[in-house]
């Protein structure tokens, strides 16, 4: 298992205090899992997953290329020097990508870590409820190998972050193909690093057994 489950309470920290426990990592970021029950199919969960773009903005405004373009994942993104804690961090990151504000987080988050370009990096995944109403007006398609419905609602995608967004079931990333960053443009479905696809699942697997306990409160920061 390439990712460890924690409480909370244990990173909810001022980030100075995070980041004191852990020097060797020189950059932080934050995710969400946002899940939806189809209300025709209560047993059946959808979780919002977002493909991203080719060319991002760097500090100054200017383009770059993103790293794992065309990948599917879920909202989220590096930790700024004005966030407080790693929570911030989701919380904004979701607000900015997808435009959805979060009400609650599970007690128990993902954390994971790896080495990218030479950068020691450590990522946390909170699942995440919102205040926003959603509906499944846009999901994955199989047969299509593509999204499908309307982009209404409350979701809107920052456009140098993020192509498209869609609901998808635990099925349909289960069999989704592992990201390949040699043709990524031209790979169909639902291209993930194996990293995120395994956590995914964890983390369905621990909605259906009633283990994500979506009780930690967001009305504070």
């Amino acid at each position: 298992m390439g990712f460890s489950i924690i409480p909370v309470e244990n990173i909810d920290i001022p980030f100075a205090d995070l980041q004191a426990k852990q020097p060797e990592i020189e950059r932080f970021s934050a995710s969400t899992l946002i899940f939806l029950c189809d209300p025709h199919k209560p047993l059946t969960a959808y979780l919002l997953l977002c493909q991203r773009a080719l060319l991002g903005k760097d500090e100054n405004g200017n383009d770059k290329k993103n790293s794992w373009a065309f990948s599917w994942e879920p909202p989220g993104g590096s930790r700024e020097i004005f966030d407080k804690t790693i929570l911030s961090t989701a919380r904004r990151e979701t607000e900015e990508e997808v435009n959805l504000h979060g009400s609650r987080v599970s007690r128990h988050v993902y954390r994971d870590s790896w080495i990218h370009k030479g950068v020691p990096m450590a990522r946390y995944t909170f699942p995440l409820e919102v205040h926003e109403p959603l509906n499944l007006q846009r999901t994955w398609c199989d047969r299509q190998q593509q999204p499908v419905g309307r982009k209404e609602g409350p979701i809107r995608l920052r456009e140098d972050e993020h192509l498209d967004y869609c609901w998808v079931t635990e099925a349909q990333i289960r069999g989704s193909p592992l990201y390949d960053e040699t043709n990524p443009q031209h790979q169909r479905g639902l291209a993930m690093l194996e990293s995120k696809k395994e956590m995914i699942l964890n983390a369905f697997m621990r909605l259906k057994n009633s283990q994500l306990d979506m009780t930690y409160d967001l009305s504070v920061d």
